[in-house]
């Protein structure tokens, strides 16, 4: 090692073994540069950069074996970056989703399947070593996906202990990229010619690589208070209580007044008014952010990062003042199923079926439903909800993405000129949230908690997996109907990524049969899904016993949202909303 420190990182690697040693040490020189945690620092496609290193010192007479050692040795320091700070956040799994993500496989030039001996080996090594928590493996699929990397997978899902890896999908992910440029005027920069050489960073944001510093869980807005704005002119539904002296507040118009919603007759009226809160709240969290983006590139330089990431030397400007060829501020929206089901809602009560009037239902959320339980009935078994794979609900869906999405492309931080995105990775936050907002449409009381990044809310998807894929590739995209029929037909309109997890119970891949059906699932979301998928293949009966005796489970990873973590050191809250979630059988 001591030789092998005196060459690298300052000189090119000439093994495996140094450009592993060169990767390891750049990756922590930038975590201290930006006085991590700060955003996902990933290690990008290593099964495709350090793949020449790996021919080679197979070639020179390195045991396979041996160069998993390697790797193995690097898995086991990846779990020792966060050794300082081991308590922070630990309620929520939070020291478990930091984010160094490791990307294997995916398309290359044309679609070309890239998948090759170290992308194997890379998980070969992430099975021996399960169930340890860092870093988080990707596995890019797409259409042109081998089947012995499938059955690879699906054997590893099939004897994790919870979730051992995201899986990303090219042909929607890259969509998402294309559009990015477009939007963002840098077609020059992301093109069909470098579009596949990309990675997700912290957990599923996708990111180019060499030349891009974008944010990611820059900003979160929450969807769902713009329901209730619209139900009443920009008020708060209910007076705010300080938590501390126990004094309640008048309530005070801060968003627009978009008039008293007792008084819609129509449906248009109040969408109208859905879409006007929308935009404002947009409106408001990218200004707040600015002032952020302004103090950052002022007092958070990383002069060692900006040496790494193109443009900043060219420019003379350091990542956090703007310098990098590609600069995007991720505006991440949460409570998206809650809000699209709480207009679904509105629109099935009040004004399609005319089962209440907007007093009646404005004062049974007031009440936190107390007293209109047969109301708050028929809002959660009668009302369309999305995840079904119901076209009028998934319309509606879309409809709203299409709302925020648009709106955040407007923007452009001011003081570094980071250009606005959409994306979806709620992180904890619909968890905290559930108890500030007050309760919704669609029937949830106050405390519960709210939808997750994607996905449907929970006891809503009850037509199974492929009906929820479905909704979800609807709302968030389709085929470009000016493709051409390769792989790059698609369109996205969430270029950052979009959080999806669905829970399968252990016995739909017990045998050969099962295990080719759940092949199909993921060739079919491929086509017809989202840009990622989290499986948690996890047994309801299991975590209930894991709470209960915690000191048998130390062990037992779950996936969160967008990363795993232990199951015994998350908050008893998270705990219990992994097991309500809707798990699968076929």
């Amino acid at each position: 090692m001591a030789a092998m420190l005196k060459r690298v990182p300052w000189e090119p690697a000439q093994t495996f073994w140094e450009g592993v040693q060169s990767l390891w040490l750049t990756h922590m020189l930038v975590m201290s540069d930006e006085s991590y945690p700060g955003p996902g620092l990933s290690f990008g496609r290593i099964d495709q950069y350090l793949y020449p290193l790996w021919q080679k010192s197979l070639n020179e007479g390195m045991d396979r074996e041996f160069g998993k050692e390697i790797l193995n040795c690097f898995w086991i320091h990846s779990n020792t970056a966060y050794d300082a700070m081991i308590r922070t956040g630990g309620n929520q799994g939070i020291t478990s989703g930091f984010g160094q993500v490791v990307t294997l496989s995916g398309v290359g030039p044309g679609g070309k399947d890239m998948t090759n001996d170290l992308t194997y080996a890379v998980l070969e090594v992430i099975d021996e070593m399960s169930p340890i928590l860092e870093p988080k493996p990707n596995v890019r699929l797409h259409r042109n996906t081998p089947d012995k990397l499938y059955d690879k997978v699906i054997d590893m899902v099939a004897a994790s202990q919870g979730a051992p890896f995201l899986i990303n999908f090219d042909e929607r992910s890259i969509a998402g990229m294309m559009l990015e440029a477009k939007k963002a005027g840098g077609e020059h920069l992301i093109n069909r010619d470098n579009v596949y050489d990309y990675a997700p960073v912290g957990c599923l944001e996708n990111t180019m690589c060499g030349n891009d510093r974008s944010g990611t869980v820059d900003i979160n807005l929450n969807l769902l208070k713009a329901v209730e704005l619209a139900l009443t002119g920009g008020y708060d539904l209910l007076p705010y209580t300080d938590p501390l002296t126990g004094k309640i507040e008048p309530r005070q118009r801060w968003c627009p007044d978009t008039g008293n919603a007792e008084n819609f007759e129509t449906w248009e009226e109040f969408w109208n008014a859905y879409v006007t809160q929308t935009k404002y709240i947009v409106k408001k969290v990218a200004e707040l952010y600015e002032r952020t983006d302004e103090i950052r590139a002022k007092f958070l330089l990383t002069p060692y990062l900006s040496c790494l990431v193109r443009g900043c030397a060219e420019k003379g400007m350091d990542i956090n003042e703007g310098g990098a060829e590609l600069s995007f501020t991720t505006l991440e929206a949460i409570t998206y199923a809650t809000t699209i089901d709480s207009l679904l809602a509105v629109k099935y009560l009040v004004f399609d079926k005319k089962i209440c009037t907007m007093k009646e239902l404005l004062d049974a959320l007031k009440a936190n439903w107390a007293g209109y339980e047969v109301l708050q009935a028929q809002a959660i078994n009668k009302a369309p909800k999305y995840g079904r794979d119901d076209d009028a609900a998934d319309d509606m869906g879309r409809k709203a993405m299409e709302l925020w999405t648009e709106e955040t492309w407007r923007y452009k931080s001011e003081p570094t000129g980071k250009q606005f995105r959409p994306g979806m990775l709620s992180w904890n936050y619909w968890i905290a949230d559930g108890y500030v907002l007050s309760a919704s449409p669609d029937g949830r009381p106050k405390g519960k908690f709210l939808s997750n990044a994607i996905c449907p809310s929970n006891g809503a998807d009850i037509n199974g997996p492929t009906a929820n894929v479905n909704s979800v590739g609807k709302v968030i995209g389709g085929k470009d109907p000016e493709g051409n029929g390769d792989w790059l037909e698609y369109y996205n309109l969430l270029p950052n990524g979009a959080s999806h997890t669905i829970t399968f119970n252990p016995s739909l891949i017990r045998d050969p049969e099962h295990k080719n059906k759940f092949k199909a699932f993921l060739r079919g979301y491929v086509e017809n899904g989202g840009t990622c998928l989290q499986i948690n293949m996890i047994n309801a009966d299991m975590l209930r016993d894991a709470q209960k005796q915690p000191e048998n489970y130390q062990h037992l990873l779950v996936r969160v949202t967008g990363y795993n973590a232990y199951f015994t050191a998350i908050g008893r809250e998270l705990q219990n909303e992994i097991i309500a979630r809707e798990s699968h059988q076929i």
